[in-house]
């Protein structure tokens, strides 16, 4: 049984915690936001690959049936697939195991942050312009959010947010304090599924 680097801190606060694929996963809290309101959900349970080296480009091809552009994010059969460089890919979601991707799911922390105010939310803690016409929906790219360094994916209905898991409790409680005047409210992998 695995657990994510939040687990404790998700069952003080009072989540409903299950068993999925063998990880210990926050599904609810007992105050969930609506369907408009700003979330954070913990997707550290979500296998996560690392792909290096001169044949990336032909391991997301036979992943995703096309190479992905340089700071795009391609989504298919349940997983996002982010290009950082020609030779670094980052797998949030299961891969073949034939593709020579790295499991490195232990080492990383995902969050969503969901909601109509999730961009306002992240540029109190962040310098990196995340405008859509900068950042645009299935864009991805890297900075320091409080001195953490961050990869930011942005789809139609959230920003993905994934550090290093030492460093997950700082950043969740950065987030939170951010979010604080917004309404922001800590939910469980349930809300994902309850916005449509």
């Amino acid at each position: 049984m695995a657990r994510g680097p939040l687990i404790d801190l998700h069952r003080r606060s009072g989540a409903t915690v299950e068993l999925i694929d063998g990880w210990q996963v926050a599904v609810r809290y007992s105050q969930q936001p609506d369907r408009t309101g700003n979330a954070l959900v913990d997707l550290s349970h979500v296998p996560t690959f690392e792909i290096n080296g001169p044949e990336t480009g032909a391991a997301l091809t036979s992943i995703c049936g096309v190479d992905v552009p340089l700071r795009k994010i391609q989504s298919n059969d349940g997983r996002h697939v982010y290009r950082l460089t020609p030779s670094r890919a980052i797998v949030f979601g299961n891969v073949p195991s034939n593709t020579g991707a790295i499991d490195v799911t232990g080492g990383w922390t995902s969050l969503a942050l969901i909601g109509p105010d999730a961009e306002r939310i992240l540029n109190k803690v962040t310098a990196v312009d995340l405008r859509e016409r900068t950042l645009p929906v299935q864009a991805c790219c890297q900075g320091p959010i409080f001195g953490v360094n961050t990869l930011f994916g942005r789809f139609s209905d959230r920003f993905e947010l994934h550090v290093c898991s030492d460093s997950a409790e700082f950043f969740w409680d950065v987030l939170m304090d951010a979010g604080a005047e917004f309404g922001l409210r800590p939910a469980g992998i349930d809300v994902i599924s309850g916005r449509g």
